[in-house]
């Protein structure tokens, strides 16, 4: 073994391992300093109770992430109040890592130290990356297995050390048990092997053995049956293992039509010239799928966005300018390794964006599921960082990361943030004792479910969403509750389903409670003093708000205005 690590090219740890590390801590202290908190809004409240407590979340599962937010929130040590910031740091150690592996990536790529250093800072930096890597959600863990993988196959290809092939088939399985789409990282692992495969001679049981390891990797899933078998107060595996693996409960997106819900069709004159026909559905899927769902948000990474707090400056664009620079090198400087970032950016952005067939308007933004292609745009910046010439390269190469860093830091500091955990806690407060709260959607539920489960906070309170309940179960629970224990439904659920409930509601709080008569629900004289005693609030004045924050507190506030 040591004889081996004298090699040159067995070194682990050599000159560009330790500027990796060096740039990988960088970006993790960045996300540390930077990360939540507490809770976040959409599914990291149900990562952050499912993980603590090794409960089923929602199809297909990520198992080995929930193992490893496990890991990290034992060092509570039994602090419930530590168990958020211990996951959410999962994500920002994994994102850390992943910025210094793609350093290494693009000195692989034979970039120099100074263009690597640029092109991993703007990853780092930009929106998309940033936003995923201050929360608890499974993108920073999987990015961490694509660039790990790329990276290994890359050592592969310039070594020939015939181990890095089954550590590869490792890393993808337990990749899988993260997300999918690691998945989406394959062509391009199969040209690295095409392009190497005359300088690193591989014997055949090293794939025999590789393909071993990708099945060991995905035996983390082994823990979804045999958690659900314990029936824990969170478990979304309904029905079969297999009809869990494969999202059943979820509609599937055809490759045609592309409008093919009704919204779609709800919403197609502003986008293209009919709901139907060939020629319709391409001008659809150009103008809103391809540039709206995609385009939108790789300018909101490399461009700029305009938000509350700052305006678009010309500098802001450096980081788009340097990509499209590198692309054009790139390929006269490797044709081999121009099609294999190629492979990265297409399978990560367009091809992905053609299969996931975007519904017409989406609830949230989806950048999150294009990062693959943020890498590899990221990989050509580097390149382009190497070929800019001039007196002016030095400010240049300083300028892109730099914008980026004051452009988003005002967005992306969420160290001060506790408007998701206050809004949170202040549904649960609106609701007598020994209630039963009827939510509807992911944002007035998870959050919710951290609270209960993890900090043990009105465990009173039964809250049933009706997407995951159903609307005949939740209604029998509605109708036997009524008469012996107080019923509430969320603000989500009274925008959908008021007019089933005329007269009925009152609003208490964050929620509106359901009474026996129209009169009972024109008495405000409780009200005020359930309003008083029960809300509390910890945001400070400069703290920033994200938009579903906001529009909870704007229908808070409209809804309560007239009993102030």
């Amino acid at each position: 073994m040591r004889r081996y690590l004298q090699q040159g090219r067995g070194k682990l740890v050599g000159h560009r391992g330790r500027q990796g590390a060096l740039v990988g801590f960088a970006a993790t202290v960045l996300y540390l300093l930077t990360m939540d908190r507490s809770v976040s809004w959409w599914d990291c409240g149900e990562f952050i109770a499912t993980g603590h407590l090794l409960q089923v979340g929602h199809p297909p599962g990520a198992p080995l992430y929930q193992l490893l937010q496990h890991l990290f929130t034992l060092l509570s040590f039994g602090n419930p109040m530590l168990v958020a910031p211990l996951s959410n740091a999962l994500s920002a150690v994994a994102a850390g890592i992943t910025v210094g592996i793609l350093y290494l990536t693009m000195r692989e790529l034979r970039v120099s130290w100074r263009g690597a250093l640029v092109g991993a800072a703007c990853y780092a930096l930009c929106d998309t990356v940033w936003f995923s890597a201050v929360e608890s959600e499974v993108y920073a863990l999987a990015m961490l297995f694509c660039a790990a993988d790329v990276w290994l196959m890359l050592r592969w290809r310039r070594t020939g050390d015939a181990r890095m092939l089954p550590l590869v088939g490792l890393m993808l399985g337990l990749g899988v048990c993260t997300h999918l789409m690691t998945l989406l990282v394959i062509p391009a692992l199969g040209l690295i092997y095409l392009s190497g495969r005359r300088m690193a001679r591989t014997k055949p049981y090293v794939f025999i053995f590789a393909a071993f390891f990708f099945f060991i990797g995905l035996t983390p899933y082994a823990i979804i049956p045999i958690r659900a078998a314990a029936d824990p107060p969170i478990n979304e595996m309904r029905g079969s293992f297999e009809s869990y693996l494969k999202r059943e409960q979820y509609a599937k997106a055809p490759l045609y039509p592309r409008m093919w819900r009704d919204r779609d069709r709800e919403h197609w004159r502003e986008w293209t010239f009919s709901d139907h026909g060939l020629a319709a559905n391409a001008a659809y899927y150009i103008t809103y799928q391809l540039g709206f769902m995609y385009g939108r948000y790789l300018m909101y990474n490399f461009i700029g966005r305009e938000n509350e707090h700052w305006n678009i400056v010309v500098l802001y664009i450096l980081p788009a300018l340097l990509a499209l620079w590198g692309l054009a090198r790139h390929r006269r400087r490797s044709r081999w390794d121009f099609w294999i970032v190629m492979a990265l950016f297409l399978m990560g952005g367009i091809i992905l964006n053609l299969y996931l067939n975007h519904p017409c308007y989406e609830p949230r933004s989806r950048d999150y599921v294009y990062v693959l292609s943020l890498y590899a745009l990221a990989v050509w910046i580097g390149i382009g960082a190497d070929e800019v010439g001039g007196k002016w390269k030095t400010v240049i190469l300083i300028a892109a990361p730099l914008t980026l860093l004051a452009g988003n830091w005002s967005d992306h500091d969420r160290s001060r943030c506790h408007s998701v955990h206050d809004i949170a806690l202040n549904h649960l407060q609106s609701c007598d004792r020994n209630a039963v709260l009827i939510t509807l959607g992911d944002n007035d539920t998870f959050p919710l479910w951290y609270l209960q489960q993890v900090e043990r906070r009105r465990t009173d309170v039964e809250v049933y969403n009706v997407g995951l309940t159903g609307w005949s179960e939740t209604m029998d629970i509605i109708a036997s509750s009524m008469g012996h224990r107080p019923v509430y439904f969320s603000q989500y659920f009274v925008d959908r389903y008021a007019d089933y409930f005329p007269g009925r509601l009152r609003c208490e709080g964050f929620c509106w409670r359901l009474v026996s008569t129209a009169g009972e629900a024109g008495d405000t004289e409780p009200l005020r003093r359930h309003i008083r005693d029960s809300i509390e609030w910890h945001i400070t004045p400069h703290e920033y708000l994200p938009r579903v924050s906001r529009n909870f507190l704007r229908d808070w506030e409209r809804n309560t205005a007239s009993i102030k």
